[in-house]
């Protein structure tokens, strides 16, 4: 410790954060799962939120899930409103695919196992949603929203896709981390 007191204070804090191992409780198997939507807010306020949404992460190996979204628009209940992502577990920590998201960013609170999506908008105003979605065990009813998770899935497995972008294991999963939130 004598050595980080010649340091500025915020490279000794860097320096104690580096040194930190991850933890090795924060796995795939932690996140998988299903999830409702709680809120979606926006700033400023504004519609660019969903009033319906679920996630399903499903483990796909022993490193990679598929993450389904199927959501509805407040503004515009009836638009296309869902995605897919893959994410792998590798050097300590779930990374995100790459392509596509850099305009997202994912927490997972595993205390409460509540996942929190965060997305820039692309807007003039520099919206900033976030979107709060809690485990479920209830099976999804809503009509739209299961033939949207279907969608997704079939999207996440299509032949084109996979002849395009390559299979899940072999895409670049290094600058979006889902990060664990710990609970003191």
């Amino acid at each position: 410790m004598t050595g980080l007191r010649r340091l500025p204070p915020a490279a000794a804090l860097a320096a104690l954060f580096f040194c930190i191992p991850a933890s090795a409780g924060d796995t795939i198997d932690d996140l998988a799962g299903d999830y409702g939507l709680a809120s979606s807010t926006t700033v400023p306020a504004s519609d660019w939120g969903y009033s319906k949404g679920r996630i399903s992460i499903r483990k796909l190996d022993d490193r990679h899930v598929l993450i389904l979204l199927a959501c509805e628009w407040k503004r515009d209940p009836k638009a296309v409103c869902g995605d897919h992502y893959f994410a792998r577990q590798r050097d300590g920590g779930i990374y995100l695919q790459d392509m596509n998201t850099g305009w997202l960013r994912l927490y997972f609170d595993p205390a409460t196992r509540s996942l929190a999506i965060i997305s820039r908008g692309a807007d003039a105003r520099e919206s900033v949603r976030r979107d709060i979605f809690t485990p479920t065990s209830a099976p999804l009813g809503d009509r739209a929203l299961i033939r949207r998770m279907q969608r997704e899935q079939r999207s996440a497995g299509h032949q084109e896709n996979l002849r395009v972008f390559g299979h899940h294991s072999r895409r670049a999963y290094l600058n979006n981390r889902i990060e664990f939130q710990s609970t003191p």
